[in-house]
């Protein structure tokens, strides 16, 4: 398969720099890398000037999340698609991760009552409308 994505791209380049063995594993990390940082860059564009100050520790922060968690994520969306390569879903997942930044614990909190919300509608009650 020749696709032009930025995994793929990436793997062509650290081939020629660290040869075909590594190529495969220093290509999509580094995508993921790039990709975060932008998504850290634009999160770190909400934050509050004054504590601008960490942005170093924010940038490591973000991308160390994302190198954890972005391969899992994509892997857990590529089963729910059915798709069989997620190589392509590396990037928007680790731009996602990183544009995200300090606003996790919320999202978090808005997944988990939709999925309250939802679980409670199959489950036959009425969400306390009345």
């Amino acid at each position: 398969m020749n696709q032009l994505d930025p995994v793929n791209v990436a793997i062509a380049l650290a081939s020629v720099i660290f040869g075909p063995a590594l190529a495969g594993v220093i290509g999509p990390y580094s995508v993921i890398l790039i990709a975060s940082t932008v998504g850290a860059a634009w999160a770190l564009g909400r934050r509050d000037p004054s504590v601008r100050l960490g942005a170093a520790w924010y940038f490591l922060r973000l991308n160390a999340t994302a190198v954890l968690v972005t391969v899992g994520l994509a892997n857990l969306a590529g089963r729910w698609s059915g798709h069989d390569d997620v190589t392509w879903m590396l990037a928007p997942i680790a731009l996602l991760v990183g544009g995200v930044g300090d606003d996790w614990p919320r999202l978090a909190r808005w997944v988990f009552a939709r999925a309250g919300r939802v679980i409670e509608r199959r489950a036959g009650g009425d969400g306390g409308a009345s």
